[in-house]
């Protein structure tokens, strides 16, 4: 051998991408001459000559009807009988070319055909076509079809053409057929585009097209109308005075009335503002550590308080300040659905009410107890400050609550919890106050939790949580209860038997923060 020759290869791989366009092109020569063809596919007296092995790669209907051993695999014609022979065509066409095409004529025909075949890219190709052409007079046809099709994807654009267009969607004739279930799915939405009073009147021109089998529906359907945001003039004149209304619907119309006196004071489904009100819902961050404590330097913290519609982006802005400076371990909480309650931390008993739209702080009366590492919870509106402690260090967690009342600006004492708690986490759901984990007497940490509803009198043990745990904070989705604890987020759902609690996913080590619930084109967690 020759010292500089040149190593033999043992391998080569060599692809040509251009192979699987040109086979598919020979195969449609091959059908468009008739050549090699097994199979005829007949169509209300049309013939369409085919290849069996073309077919069956393309459809997961023609691949069951010609690999399982079934008199068609055999048969030199086949019958079909479930689409129309110009969407067959098109469809037969599809397999040996990749191309089709899509109009409003063949829309609908093609898109039966191609889910009946299971030829999934022409009906997602369909489905967008179709989605593209939503008009407010047919889109609750196409909901139907959608449903009837087991087409996911076209039932939910079509419901969500129903909901932006809900005012001329309730007009047509195709509304009055919804099922219940249906119009509770359109009512029920938060992204509904329709004042309260169109949906009122939806709802009960929905109930008279069919009284006798309809009315007693009146109650679950009146339930999901958000009566606090209707016109007040037309709710006391069309609503308030309609018989068969306050008849089913007495406690709902209470709610409204108390609603439109003492707006923070009601909180329920029905206060929950829809997206076309206006209201947009954000994140406040209050405070927060600056600078860790080093050596004799204390440690720092901020009393800025920055908003952001988005905390995905970097789009926050500092939007107020604290009252107090250097505070930590002081409680916020919501009030109504426009202001912010503060109590403060340390060394004070004071508490404030933020106003974001006005960027105002209003001083309230102040707490029996100086708080120190305690909670807050809204319910009714009342506001509950839960545990906590002193800051002296000579000091236990307690066990004393105190609830105030707005409208007197006044705390009062309130039912206790068991067992003393500090740094523990708090949430509401479904008019129930949760306490969860914390520090006792001795400064150990709890898995204990307690639940409370106003009038209660006392407080009621549920389900332990998996560990023990302090210094953590809740959040509330979908009904469930989220606590961010140093190490784990766990997941604990409410029910009469005590409720139970899942791992959702180990997040490390967090110290020190803050988390709460964003809406938005769907539902997340934030850590803060």
């Amino acid at each position: 051998m020759m010292a500089g020759a040149q190593r033999s290869q043992t391998s080569f791989h060599f692809c040509h991408n251009p192979h699987a366009g040109s086979l598919l092109q020979g195969l449609q020569e091959l059908r468009s001459d008739n050549l090699l063809t097994d199979v005829i596919l007949c169509v209300s007296g049309k013939e369409i000559p085919c290849h069996r092995s073309v077919l069956a790669a393309c459809s997961e209907y023609f691949r069951a009807m010609f690999c399982n051993g079934l008199r068609e695999s055999k048969d030199y014609k086949v019958t079909i009988h479930e689409v129309s022979p110009d969407a067959l065509q098109l469809i037969v066409d599809y397999a040996y070319t990749s191309e089709i095409t899509i109009t409003e004529d063949n829309a609908w025909q093609l898109l039966e055909g191609a889910n009946f075949f299971q030829i999934l890219p022409v009906r997602d190709a369909c489905v967008t076509f179709v989605s593209n052409n939503f008009s407010a007079k047919d889109c609750l046809q196409m909901m139907q079809v959608g449903n009837m099709l087991s087409c996911p994807d076209l039932e939910k654009n079509a419901s969500l053409c129903a909901l932006k267009e809900f005012t001329t969607v309730s007009k047509t004739p195709e509304f009055l057929s919804l099922t219940k279930d249906q119009l509770i799915t359109l009512i029920s939405s938060d992204d509904l585009n329709a004042s309260e009073k169109t949906v009122y009147r939806a709802v009960m021109t929905w109930i008279n097209h069919d009284t006798r089998k309809r009315k007693k529906e009146m109650r679950e359907l009146m339930e999901l109308v958000r009566f606090p945001f209707m016109d007040k003039l037309y709710f006391l004149e069309n609503v308030d005075n309609n018989n068969a209304v306050r008849k089913s619907c007495q406690d709902i119309l209470t709610e409204t009335r108390r609603y439109q006196l003492f707006p923070e004071e009601v909180e329920s489904p029905c206060t929950r503002p829809r997206r076309t009100s206006g209201l947009r819902e954000a994140v406040l961050v209050f405070g927060g550590l600056e600078k860790m404590e080093i050596g004799e330097n204390p440690a720092v913290f901020s009393n800025s308080i920055t908003c952001s519609p988005e905390p995905s982006t970097s789009s926050w802005t500092r939007v107020s300040r604290m009252k107090r400076k250097n505070d930590s371990r002081f409680a916020v909480a919501v009030l109504g659905t426009r202001n912010v309650i503060v109590s403060c931390g340390a060394k004070s008993r004071d508490v404030w009410l933020y106003h974001p739209e006005l960027n105002s702080w209003h001083k309230l009366a102040q707490m029996k107890e100086n708080r120190y590492h305690h909670k807050l919870a809204v319910v009714q509106g009342k506001v509950y400050a839960i545990g906590g402690r002193n800051l002296s260090s000579e000091s236990s967690p307690w066990t004393s609550v105190e609830v105030y009342d707005r409208i007197q600006n006044k705390w009062t004492e309130s039912v206790s919890l068991p067992k003393s708690r500090c740094g523990h986490a708090v949430a509401v759901v479904d008019g129930n106050i949760y306490v969860m984990g914390g520090l006792d007497t001795e400064y150990k940490d709890t898995s204990t939790v307690y639940r409370f509803s106003p009038g209660d009198s006392q407080w009621q043990s549920q389900t332990d949580m998996p560990l023990t745990t302090y210094a953590i904070t809740a959040s509330v989705l979908n009904g469930n209860i989220y606590v961010a604890t140093l190490t784990n987020f766990l997941c604990y759902k409410p029910c009469e038997n005590g409720g139970s609690w899942s791992v959702v996913v180990g997040v490390g080590t967090l110290c020190m923060y803050g988390m709460t619930v964003l809406w938005w084109e769907s539902s997340h967690l934030w850590w803060l």
